[in-house]
């Protein structure tokens, strides 16, 4: 059985410097304090390879040593055996260039970002371990119910011509109304998102899903709290409502790379791998620039056995070829 605390504790040892990544002042601070967690983070990975009780003696034996398991090695057997999430997969390589970056005194702020995205969602993962049961129910009837399809578009209502200058009236009114809420309201909503997001990053779910919640409600179509929505309940392994958050982000933005890329990690969840191989191509033609949109790709492409695997890498930023160690 997975032991969270023994396998988070690089990451406790290290909580100051995931401290500084907010609030550093110089790019020497930023530059150590992203090498560190990148540490962290390889020797948390290791000791979950390690502690995994029903994988091959062999693996486990190779997991502490960087000589015998090699990064890439050791983040496909996480993979191979559902450790970890494919996001996570990805997120871990854009911290190892961070770290390179940062080795070489060029560290960017984005890397900041990174590296405490991956802190969190490491967290979040190796917590969520201990409640595989559940997440297994809730994936069976996931798969039951065939959630996670896109929608059908509802056809527009019919025009009616009896009825116009009442309903422009009430429109009229209606468009005041919202001006007024608007008003009132907008400035505690972003806060509320600022707040929402703070928990997220720090690991904290709980408080983080009745944030976004709280957004949702004051602006259902508000597409950053519905993703935000969705990541939580697929981490925490309750598919159900985090497909119904996705589909509603889908709807109302078809075009948002994260939303597709998220999406694709569902699917991926699922055991679908077409369908997640589908979003993740979508969200590389809607944002080619985002690193963390090919990786998903061709890592899932690769799991999948897929020939294009070697195509997409040809034709990936030079950080992700780098980073996967180039088309076989």
């Amino acid at each position: 059985m997975i032991d969270p605390a023994r396998v988070l504790q690089p990451l406790d040892e290290v909580e100051g410097a995931i401290r500084i990544l907010r609030d550093y002042e110089t790019p020497d601070q930023l530059a150590d304090a992203v090498r560190m967690v990148e540490g962290a983070v390889e020797r948390a990975l290791r000791l979950l390879l390690r502690s995994d009780s029903g994988a091959p003696d062999a693996l486990r034996l190779a997991a502490l040593s960087p000589a015998d398991l090699p990064f890439e090695e050791l983040v496909q057997a996480l993979r191979q055996r559902s450790l970890i999430s494919l996001e996570l997969g990805g997120l871990a390589h854009e911290l190892r260039q961070a770290a390179g970056r940062a080795a070489a005194h060029q560290p960017r702020a984005a890397d900041a970002d990174v590296a405490q995205r991956v802190a969190s969602r490491l967290r979040a993962e190796v917590h969520a371990l201990g409640e595989q049961p559940m997440r297994s129910a809730a994936h069976h009837a996931v798969e039951e119910r065939a959630v996670g399809e896109e929608p059908s578009p509802v056809p527009p209502p019919a025009r009616r011509t009896r009825g116009l200058l009442v309903g422009i009236a009430v429109a009229v009114a209606a468009l005041v109304l919202v001006f007024l809420i608007v008003g009132r309201l907008a400035d505690g909503t972003a806060e509320a998102m600022d707040r929402a997001i703070a928990d997220f990053r720090a690991g904290r779910l709980d408080s983080a899903e009745v944030g976004f919640r709280t957004v949702v409600e004051r602006d259902p179509e508000n597409v950053s709290a519905l993703l935000y929505l969705g990541r939580i309940y697929r981490r925490q392994g309750r598919l159900q409502p985090a497909a119904d958050r996705l589909r509603e982000a889908v709807r109302i933005a078809p075009e948002d790379a994260d939303v597709r890329r998220e999406l694709g990690h569902l699917f991926a969840d699922l055991r679908r791998p077409e369908q997640a191989i589908e979003q993740y191509r979508r969200a590389v033609e809607l944002e080619p620039e985002a690193s963390a949109n090919w990786l998903a790709l061709i890592h899932a492409l690769r799991a999948a056995g897929s020939p294009e695997a070697d195509d997409w890498l040809r034709r990936a930023p030079p950080e992700v070829q780098a980073a996967l160690g180039g088309p076989s």
